[in-house]
């Protein structure tokens, strides 16, 4: 009852008014009253709002009687109205509580009390009366919508007799309402079945907690199943008073679901047959298209029409096809059918990925979008898997990301899950900003022969397998796949997968990694993924790093930072930029004074030949192609800063401990006389069979002439350098069919050169000087090897302590120490003669020659190994490069200084009067 009773008095008599007022006043209860003398403006003010209750004289001036009483009560059903009455009349009051009053109360029978009391019971009557309406309302509704559920619906007291049962209920057990309500389970069901439940109602009530199960009726005669829902009842204070049931017939929907189960365990059964069958196929259909193929490649070696050719041509590229075709279908039915086996074995993470994101680098450079490569600083370098299976995996992600990107960038990223006992759990992420997946098809992408862009014309070719593949092969792995995407703005491809951590990792060049520590760089990229990779991966190596977005604030920084004293010592700069470009960055540097020798690295997502001619112009000291992996960027930025060079910290091994190689029929295509040595040398000690070719033009020559297994070929050569050669070489296949290996041997040891012989047709790259290792690595990539055998090198104590390091030339020799004595012995009698010849060459000022002889005597220094007089002869081949005739007769001189030195040390280990280390 609220604090303040607020009353309106209906009544015409001030007189009577103004005693009810003066009563309500004298009251105990606080009341405020409003005074009306007639029915129209006590309407009016029950529109206003704020009345508690209504005192109201029957005979006004514009109502009379009852009719005063409904009007009130149509404005408002819920007022509670208390009738003053002139006298006193049982019928009266009857009628008018008949009709909507509370009360009647007499006039000569008022007083504070009476006033007081039946305001009071007015009040509560009228709340109670509308309790008690909404209940029976809520009540009927209930009824109503249970009474109409196509569900059973019952509930229980505690002793477990039915107090409620609804219409559908009575229809499921033939069962009257009334005849179920007050009986139990034991009156309607068989004692097994009615003990059950029962059990079950326990559970409910004592736990207090809802129970689901589908049961089992089989009482009337034949099985059926019904899903019941049962939980408790509780009253208004939460105890639990009985249990409530809600169950439906679900016997179709069972027969169904088993129904499935046995065609499912059938369809696998056919499906495991079918997987089968198709493995088997894809193999029979292999051996056919491979004679077909291989048929039409020997028959594209004869002599044909032109006519014979172009048919027989589109049979091959056909075949081709079709053979790709048949190889995705192989992979996946091997996989379907369970006979797809995965490999482990160690690998370097960041070397194999960073492989294969070369070529696809350079497709997607070709489509104008940049590729970005990036591994946390977790992440560890030697892992153990199925390298060839990952592999797959990231080349089709990131293929179909190139394939599906119109423009902007792709993104690969590795990170680490988490690391439990030696094992490493790896995220692999590509992004991309292509066209992106509809969500209807989000759900199925990765179903066999699903593709996001279907229908008879599709933009976009293959089978639709490559995606089927890649989530059997991570399945295999142990590891999940999955695709978020946005259509027009691009997706991203998640796969995880659990690898062994085989080793620690391995700090490359430790000495070399220590010195470039504080150097300071500059990185220039338009790609703000591309910089934020770049600045992490510098910073690592200790680093100090500054970045741009291009080419006009990278000059700036360049400048502010010389003006301060603290110059940048190395720039590396991204070629392909919008406005002024990386080349355009570098040749405004060597316009400025102070800023025109700083050291220059490039980067370039595509390799033009004008691109490549405007860099060596520009002196730059590496060209490496994105995406570019962390080893031969800090390999390109070791050398370029003097620091030292890629083959200083490499451990050189004995051929002994490595696999062996059939004997192949090699031709070497060298025009330096030592390395000529050396290579032949070595190549006969491993049981090959060397032809010599001093030139490209004679290599060539040889190539037409000779069936050879594999060709060793020199970049740098006269007449016709090494790619020129490679080139030819290729042309040719082309036009008559086969394909020879080709591995270059070049005295650049830079990632950008390595990329520049890789794309002219060359299929392995070696340094100079040979390093035994690495060029048996290079020919066993195309020969199988036999297992290793137990290495073991000659070592012999030294006398004396050698000025010059003698070790390195032995090991070039893999310990043969009559190859190394044959080697002094040329190095003796050649180097005077080509040191002869840059004299002549510099006194002719003819700087085509001086380069020409200090890059051979640079060769014949190299086998020796890291020398001062190298370095020198280095600097007089750059000298030539810039037409700096007198900076290179200044070198020469200090040449032969140097020179006479290793002669003097050579001499005494010729002649026995010093021991080899």
């Amino acid at each position: 009852m609220p604090e303040n009773i607020r009353i309106l008095l209906i009544e015409d008599s001030p007189k009577e008014a103004g005693l009810v007022e003066r009563y309500l006043r004298e009251a105990e209860e606080n009341f405020s009253v409003v005074h009306e003398d007639r029915l129209d403006s006590g309407l009016a003010r029950l529109a206003e709002g704020q009345i508690d209750v209504i005192l109201l004289d029957l005979d006004l001036p514009d109502s009379h009687g009852l009719e005063t009483i409904r009007s009130l009560h149509a404005k408002s059903p819920h007022l509670p109205v208390v009738v003053l009455s002139d006298r006193v009349d049982r019928d009266l009051a009857a009628k008018a509580i008949k009709d909507g009053a509370q009360d009647c109360l007499p006039k000569s029978n008022v007083d504070p009390d009476s006033l007081t009391r039946c305001v009071r019971y007015a009040i509560e009557r009228t709340h109670r009366q509308l309790v008690e309406s909404t209940l029976e309302n809520s009540e009927a509704r209930y009824r109503g919508l249970v009474n109409s559920l196509p569900v059973c619906v019952l509930q229980k007291d505690l002793d477990g007799r039915f107090i409620f049962a609804n219409e559908a209920y009575s229809e499921f057990t033939g069962h009257v309402v009334e005849d179920i309500l007050g009986k139990t389970d034991f009156d309607l069901s068989p004692p097994d079945v009615a003990e059950k439940f029962r059990e079950d109602d326990r559970k409910v009530s004592e736990s207090g907690k809802q129970f689901r199960d589908i049961e089992v009726n089989t009482t009337d005669g034949h099985t059926s199943w019904v899903e019941v829902i049962k939980s408790p009842i509780r009253d208004a204070h939460g105890k639990i008073v009985g249990t409530q049931a809600i169950f439906w017939d679900v016997t179709e929907r069972q027969m169904a679901v088993e129904a499935l189960l046995k065609a499912k365990d059938a369809a696998e059964e056919a499906n495991r047959a079918k997987s089968e069958f198709l493995a088997n196929m894809s193999h029979e259909i292999r051996t056919p298209l491979n004679a077909v193929i291989g048929m039409a490649e020997l028959l594209l070696d004869t002599s044909l029409t032109q006519t014979q050719r172009d048919y027989l041509k589109m049979v091959h590229e056909s075949g081709e096809s079709l053979l790709s075709v048949i190889n995705d279908i192989l992979d996946f039915s091997k996989i379907e059918a369970g006979k797809l086996d995965l490999v482990s074995k160690p690998f370097d993470l960041r070397e194999t990925v960073g492989d294969m994101m070369k070529p696809l680098g350079v497709r997607a450079g070709g489509n104008g979008l940049e590729l970005t490569c990036h591994f946390e600083s977790d992440v560890p370098a030697v892992i153990e898997g199925d390298p060839h299976r990952l592999r797959q995996i990231i080349v089709n992600l990131v293929g179909n990301a190139i394939k599906f990107t119109e423009q902007g960038e792709i993104d690969f990223d590795v990170s680490v899950d988490s690391r439990d006992n030696g094992n490493v759990d790896l995220h692999f992420e590509i992004r991309d900003t292509g066209i992106g997946i509809p969500d209807h098809k989000l759900g199925t992408i990765f179903e066999a022969f699903e593709q996001a862009d279907t229908g008879s014309t599709r933009q976009y070719g293959g089978t639709g397998l490559g995606l089927a593949i890649c989530a059997r092969l991570v399945d295999l792995m142990g590891g999940k796949i999955w695709v978020e995407s946005n259509v027009g703005e691009g997706s991203s491809f998640h796969f995880t997968a659990p690898f062994p951590v085989t080793r620690a990792d391995r700090i490359p060049h430790p000495r070399a990694a220590a010195r470039i520590q504080g150097t300071r760089v500059l990185i220039v990229d338009d790609n703000a993924t591309n910089r934020t990779i770049l600045d992490e991966i510098a910073r690592s190596w200790g680093m100090r790093t500054q970045l741009a977005a291009d080419a006009e604030e990278g000059l700036m920084l360049l400048k502010e930072a010389y003006s301060v004293g603290d110059p940048h010592a190395l720039l590396l700069t991204d070629v392909e930029m919008p406005g002024k470009d990386g080349i355009d960055l570098i040749a405004a540097t060597r316009d400025i004074p102070n800023l025109k020798d700083i050291l220059v690295i490039v980067l370039s997502s595509s390799e033009r030949p004008t691109t490549r001619k405007r860099c060596e112009d520009l002196r730059i000291s590496s060209f490496l192609m994105k995406p570019v992996k962390q080893s031969e960027l800090f390999d390109a930025i070791i050398v370029a800063l003097g620091v030292a060079s890629p083959e200083d910290e490499n451990e050189v091994k004995s051929i002994g401990g490595l696999p062996k190689i059939r004997p192949l029929k090699v031709l070497l295509a060298e025009d330096n006389r030592a390395n000529q040595r050396l290579a032949i040398a070595l190549l006969q000690k491993w049981g090959h069979d060397v032809t010599l070719a001093e030139s490209g033009k004679q290599a060539v020559e040889h190539w037409e002439r000779g069936d050879f297994d594999l060709i060793v070929m020199d970049v740098q050569m006269p007449e016709m350098d090494g790619l020129q050669a490679t080139q030819a070489i290729r042309e040719r296949e082309k036009e008559e069919g086969g394909h020879v290996p080709i591995i270059a041997m070049t005295a650049h040891a830079l990632a950008g050169d390595r990329e520049k012989c890789l794309e002219s047709g060359m299929d392995g790259y070696t340094s100079k000087p040979l390093r035994i290792q690495e060029l048996h690595q290079a020919i066993a990539e195309f020969f199988s090897a036999e297992e290793p055998a137990k290495a073991q090198v000659d070592s012999n104590p030294s006398a004396t302590e050698p000025q010059i390091d003698w070790s390195h030339a032995l090991r070039a020799c893999d310990g043969d120490k009559d190859l190394f004595f044959d080697l002094l012995h040329l190095f003796l009698e050649e180097t005077p003669e080509l040191l002869n010849s840059l004299d002549k060459a510099i006194e002719e000022s003819n700087t085509e020659a001086i380069h020409r002889s200090a890059h051979t005597v640079v060769g014949s220094l190299r086998i020796i190994g890291p020398t001062e007089a190298g370095e020198t002869a280095l600097q007089i081949e750059k000298a030539a490069q810039h037409n700096a005739i007198e900076q290179a007769t200044k070198l020469s001189q200090q040449l032969r200084n140097q020179i006479d030195t290793l002669f003097g040390e050579a001499s005494q280990i010729v002649e026995g009067r010093q021991t080899l280390p």
